[in-house]
């Protein structure tokens, strides 16, 4: 039976992406833009290795990684993250939080907790894991688990840079929070290193929904 892409449809709210794995200094470069249907840049798009190709090893190890919680929001708002990287979720406000995701990819409960008390969680399976506090309903943020390492994410004019990449060829794919396009239907197959041309992805993206507003001061 084909299994079900975990990253066929993904719309969520505007989140910033922050990539947190460190490859080494060195290997080749794959750049290129994400654009909107009007050819305008789009920032904050997570362009991404979907398989490695034969013969290139997973970089050993992952880096653990932050969910933060500042000012009643989570930081970033979202994360994305390697497979197997272990999440930690500490505690900055003077007031108790409880973090949850009931999401398929990866479920889990912090209950009510102060500053760094919280296990990290490991996020073993690619897929998007939606974030919510159980107090404050304003809170929310996203995990994003990708299947490799390499990731870059697009900057205000849409632009991105894939560093440190072994040469050969590569499956490449796009995602945004607001896309209506699956993000199988972006994959295309890109060199690295050479003279490579650049890369561009092309989007439609959907009118961002509208968050439950902050009570600050408040809570437990």
């Amino acid at each position: 039976m084909k299994k079900k892409n975990p990253f066929a449809i993904l719309h969520f709210p505007a989140l910033l992406m922050v990539p947190l794995f460190v490859a080494p200094a060195s290997g080749a470069e794959i750049t290129g833009r994400v654009v909107g249907q009007n050819g305008e840049g789009i920032a904050q798009a997570v362009v991404f290795v979907q398989t490695l190709p034969a013969g290139i090893p997973v970089p050993a190890g992952t880096k653990p990684a932050v969910m933060d919680q500042i000012h009643q929001e989570f930081v970033p708002v979202l994360l994305p993250i390697a497979v197997g990287t272990d999440v930690r979720f500490p505690n900055h406000d003077q007031i108790h939080h409880h973090v949850y995701s009931f999401s398929r990819t990866r479920s889990f409960e912090l209950p009510l907790y102060k500053g760094e008390e919280a296990l990290p969680v490991r996020f073993d399976k690619p897929g998007v894991v939606k974030v919510g506090c159980n107090i404050h309903d304003w809170m929310s943020g996203i995990i994003l688990v990708l299947p490799t390492p390499y990731f870059a994410t697009t900057d205000e004019t849409g632009r991105f840079v894939l560093r440190d990449l072994p040469p050969g060829t590569y499956p490449l794919a796009c995602w945004h929070e607001l896309s209506q396009v699956k993000v199988e239907e972006t994959a295309q197959q890109v060199q690295a290193g050479g003279n490579a041309a650049e890369v561009t992805f092309t989007l439609s993206l959907t009118t961002p929904r509208s968050r439950p507003a902050s009570r600050r001061g408040g809570g437990y």
